[in-house]
């Protein structure tokens, strides 16, 4: 789970990153539903449908649809010339022969507007009366002119219309891109050739209705539809297999190798057109628009308000996501989402037919939510470095306050009860030298000695809590969270003691105010604590109360730094300490074992080796009452330190009034102190 830390933003309170998802969210989901109805948007989007057609890749086309074109091989075969128009008689043979064959139905995607000759003209006219089953292609003619606009309807000649099964529009719509997407079943009151076509060889009305616009399902690209070549429709059993036409809906138009020419403007660009541009003809267009009525198959868009929750929905999940990351899991987050609008896609078009929006999402709303969500990130970061920095500037070093600053996610504040270490200080006779100096001395005096101890406190990475009078109150171990809690708080008090110890051998008096100092290890609970007008960032509980006890006991004991059995069990050996036996103090019924913080292992001992064992020996026979023995083992230590061992002059003390009082019988060698 560390591995996972870098990318997981501080923590913040669920209902604040919630709002700030809602607002984040909001400009995307909003921006989203206003572009899906811009025009150039929708452009980009329709250009998203091509791309689902192609992740699709191509599909079977029903058996029920072909294309005979009129190709360069007829020309060549029928021995026509390529600029002259095609002989009505052939029209005529064609449609004879796929009658004869059983096809369902024929469409012409070709125009016979005016009659020609009388004999051709009446040998199609009475095959198209025979058949029974043709739709003849209608058009209209556009003259777009800076000056006017003339539309002119192009249909059969009136006697081959009369004959016809239908007469079916063949215009087909174009996007702004030039890319047919889309087409016609009716166009105005006129039925387009692909509807005509299906409802003659069906007998019915198209599953779903006729309703006037209807995207398009392409099978592939162009000659997807099976196609033949009219030489070969005009002798299919010499060029196709038996029954090829039978219960077919065919379909008869221009479609050759390439689109120059005239030709030209008969093809056009589909979903499928490839790098190349690749054209496909207007033949294969409307074949494609039957075969999909055929099936039952369309192209279906989501209806107006699902399509609008998609696109709310989106940008908040998304914030939602980033706003639980840190910048670099939300580039990889984002990276990942991209993918989702495609594959929401992919498979809602693939498997269902719907065509639901991919570029907006992918392109616009997730980029968007993502920078908006790193301009958050930032802003806040900023702004909660900023607030961290003012709130512990004042009790933590610069160096502590960029490290939580660096990793808020160890900040808790509010009230939270953590092992820490606490460690006070007072000024030994502090009174008296108050009262001897001006108000100003004594102000200089104090925040020079303020200034060394905090000093010493933020070096060895504490937190300063609050100065009390002539005292300084610190602890170790909240707000940032350390292992070494305990060992970092004896180097303190070690360092401050021997600040003061060099300063008074150097004859600097106003530096050198013995101060006496507690260090105590346990639960307390530390945090803003206080009124709602006003709270400090502070540490209560009893192991706080301690610590001050302790720093009390220096006065009897004659000591300068005193450190619990709970902290320097902590501490893996490293301090040179000497025990001074079991204490009770004011208020806790529990005893604790005290220490006196000599130095560091290694060092040379501010007490001889000798002295220290003996106290030690002394120290166990007080424990067993044995009195005597221990006031001579102290007498001895205090001569090796030359009379002014306090412990040693302490239990002294305390065995003469204890010959004139002894202890109870169940004494368990708990020194009881019975002051502050």
């Amino acid at each position: 789970m560390k591995g996972l830390g870098r990318y997981l933003t501080p923590g913040r309170g669920r209902s604040g990153r919630l709002r700030a998802s809602l607002l984040i969210a909001l400009l995307p989901a909003i921006a989203g539903i206003a572009f899906s109805r811009w025009p150039p948007t929708e452009d980009l989007e329709r250009g998203g449908l091509d791309r689902l057609f192609l992740l699709r890749g191509v599909r079977p086309v029903p058996d029920g649809i072909c294309v005979v074109a009129l190709d360069e091989d007829s020309f060549q075969e029928l021995g026509l010339d390529p600029a002259a128009v095609w002989p009505r008689s052939l029209y005529a043979q064609l449609i004879r022969t796929l009658a004869g064959e059983g096809a369902k139905a024929v469409a012409f995607d070709v125009t016979f507007e005016e009659p020609r000759d009388p004999a051709e003209d009446e040998a199609l006219r009475s095959a198209v009366a025979d058949a029974g089953m043709v739709v003849l292609a209608s058009t209209v003619d556009q003259v777009d002119d800076p000056r006017f606009r003339k539309a002119r309807l192009v249909e059969p000649f009136e006697a081959l219309a009369r004959a016809a099964a239908a007469v079916a529009d063949v215009n087909l719509p174009t996007d702004r891109d030039g890319v047919i997407r889309w087409a016609w079943l009716l166009h105005g009151d006129r039925k387009t050739l692909p509807l005509a076509a299906y409802e003659v060889a069906t007998l019915r009305r198209p599953t779903g209705g006729t309703d006037e616009e209807r995207y398009l399902d392409y099978y592939g690209p162009a000659r997807s539809v099976r196609t033949v070549s009219f030489y070969q429709a005009l002798d299919p059993g010499q060029y196709l297999p038996p029954g090829f036409f039978r219960d077919k809906i065919v379909f008869v138009g221009l479609s050759q190798a390439t689109a120059a020419g005239p030709a030209a403007k008969d093809a056009f660009l589909t979903p499928f057109r490839g790098a190349g541009g690749e054209l496909t003809y207007g033949v294969e267009i409307h074949a494609t628009l039957a075969a999909n009525l055929l099936e039952s198959r369309r192209i279906r868009l989501l209806p107006r308000p699902a399509e609008a929750a998609l696109l709310l929905l989106l940008p908040l999940v998304a914030s939602l996501v980033f706003m639980a990351l840190r910048p670099l899991g939300g580039a990889f987050a984002f990276l990942a989402l991209v993918l989702l609008p495609w594959g929401l896609g992919y498979l809602a078009f693939a498997r269902g037919g719907t065509w639901i929006p991919v570029i907006i999402p992918a392109f616009i709303q997730l980029p968007a939510t993502y920078v908006l969500s790193l301009v958050w990130y930032y802003l806040t970061t900023v702004r909660e470095r900023e607030r961290i920095r003012k709130a512990f500037s004042f009790y933590l070093s610069p160096d502590m306050i960029r490290r939580i600053a660096a990793s808020p996610e160890s900040l808790n504040l509010g009230g939270e009860e953590v092992v820490a270490t606490a460690l006070f200080t007072d000024i030994k006779g502090f009174t008296p030298i108050a009262e001897s100096l001006t108000a100003p001395q004594t102000a200089a005096l104090l925040n020079d000695y303020f200034s060394k101890a905090t000093r010493h406190i933020f070096d060895a990475g504490g937190t300063l809590i609050k100065y009390i009078g002539d005292a300084v109150f610190a602890i170790w171990g909240a707000p940032l969270r350390m292992e070494d809690h305990a060992t970092r708080a004896c180097q303190a008090a070690l360092a401050l003691a021997r600040d003061q110890e060099a300063a008074r051998v150097a004859g600097r008096p106003n530096e050198s105010l013995l101060t006496r100092i507690g260090v105590h290890t346990g639960p307390m609970l530390v945090g803003n604590l206080g009124s709602a007008q006003r709270f400090d960032y502070t540490a209560i509980g009893d192991a706080v109360n301690l610590a001050a006890r302790l720093e009390g006991l220096n006065k009897s004991l004659g000591t300068r730094a005193l450190a619990s059995g709970d902290t320097l069990s902590r501490t893996d050996g490293r301090f040179l300490v000497r025990s001074l036996g079991r204490a009770r103090v004011v208020g806790r019924n529990e005893p604790v074992e005290i220490f006196e913080l000599l130095g560091l292992q290694g060092e040379e001992p501010p007490i001889p080796a000798e002295a220290l064992e003996t106290f030690r020996e002394a120290l166990g026979l007080f424990t067993i009452r044995s009195f005597v023995d221990a006031a001579e083992g102290f007498r001895s230590v205090s001569a090796h330190c030359g009379g002014s061992d306090g412990p040693s002059q302490f239990y002294l003390s305390l065995i003469g009034r204890l010959e004139k009082e002894p202890p109870p019988a169940d004494w368990d060698g708990v020194v009881n102190f019975e002051s502050k």
